[in-house]
């Protein structure tokens, strides 16, 4: 395989895993922020307008930074029953094909999110709700999001490609061990 396309699967690989491994705590965020909410509720007669939404934020950035995460570690939802019993070659030629699909969507979502994006932080949106918070970096984690997915099909990509064509994959199995 080209030096540049393995120093690209690295990168995009190692760059996924840091972002999985910080997002993963912000579970923890979620978690107080709604424990925060049911004492002040529940003991004070205090409810906040803004905990709900926050935490529905704050889930949407874990759920869209640590989508490419969730793909280099073969998380996404698969048929397993057929999936598992093939060859690896033949794993990947499957994969190559879906993977050219998802190219495709995430290629769109992210045109969509950029120009969402603009629009948000042009006109100062803010969400419709009793809080009313700037919707702008909501949808600025969301294009991020896309675009650490985008890589990782990319990343995934090259690596289908290497295995279908039969060449050296023993750097693949090396960044595969790391994980």
């Amino acid at each position: 395989m080209i030096k540049p396309l393995k120093m690209y699967v690295r990168s995009v690989d190692s760059l996924n895993t840091l972002v999985g491994q910080v997002v993963k705590f912000l579970i923890l965020v979620i978690i107080g922020i709604l424990t925060y909410e049911a004492i002040s509720r529940t003991l004070f007669n205090h409810p906040n307008k803004w905990a709900l939404e926050m935490t529905q934020f704050i889930n949407g950035t874990y759920y869209l930074l640590g989508g490419g995460c969730v793909l280099l570690l073969g998380g996404h939802v698969r048929m397993d029953v057929f999936y598992d019993r093939w060859s690896q070659r033949k794993k990947s030629i499957v994969d190559i094909m879906t993977f050219v699909f998802s190219l495709a969507y995430l290629s769109g979502l992210l045109m969509g999110g950029i120009s969402s994006t603009a629009f948000a932080l042009k006109y100062g949106q803010k969400n419709y709700s009793a809080w009313g918070p700037p919707i702008a970096p909501m949808k600025v984690i969301a294009t991020i999001g896309i675009t650490l997915m985008l890589l990782q099909v990319i990343s995934e990509l090259i690596k289908d490609i290497a295995i279908a064509s039969g060449k050296d994959t023993s750097w693949i199995k090396e960044l595969r061990d790391r994980e």
